[in-house]
C-alpha cells in the first residue's frame, strides 16, 4: 500500500510544472465519485505526440489545437493543472494554453 502511495506521489510530482500561459476555462465537479488514481494514471499516459481522444477512467479525454505545434508541449502546458483539477475531485476539466496566436485545449469530461 505504501508503495503505491509513493508512485501516486511522485506521479503527481513529475507533472506539476505547468506554462505561464496556461489556465483551467472550466472545472465542475458534479456528484459523484472519480477514480483519481485512475484519472492520474490515464494523464500521465496522454502524454502522447497525438492530438487524438480516448476513453480513460470513465472519462472522454480530449487534446486539440489551433496551430499549436505539438500536442506533447500542450501536455507540458496543462498537465499540472489538470493534476490539481484531479486532486479535487474534478468530474470534467479542460485546461487552455495560448502561446502567442497559438492555442491548445486538452482535459476531460
Amino acid at each position: 500500500m505504501k508503495f503505491a502511495a509513493a508512485i501516486a506521489a511522485l506521479a503527481a510530482f513529475t507533472v506539476t510544472q505547468v506554462s505561464a500561459n496556461a489556465s483551467i476555462v472550466s472545472e465542475y465537479d458534479a456528484l459523484g465519485a472519480t477514480d483519481q488514481g485512475a484519472l492520474h494514471n490515464c494523464l500521465n499516459n496522454y502524454r502522447t505526440n497525438n492530438w487524438d481522444g480516448m476513453d480513460c477512467g470513465g472519462r472522454g479525454w480530449f487534446k486539440g489545437s489551433h496551430k499549436y505545434k505539438n500536442p506533447t508541449n500542450c501536455w507540458d502546458a496543462c498537465a499540472g493543472l489538470i493534476v490539481q483539477a484531479i486532486d479535487r475531485g474534478a468530474t470534467s476539466v479542460e485546461c487552455d494554453d495560448q502561446e502567442g496566436g497559438a492555442k491548445c485545449w486538452m482535459g476531460y469530461h
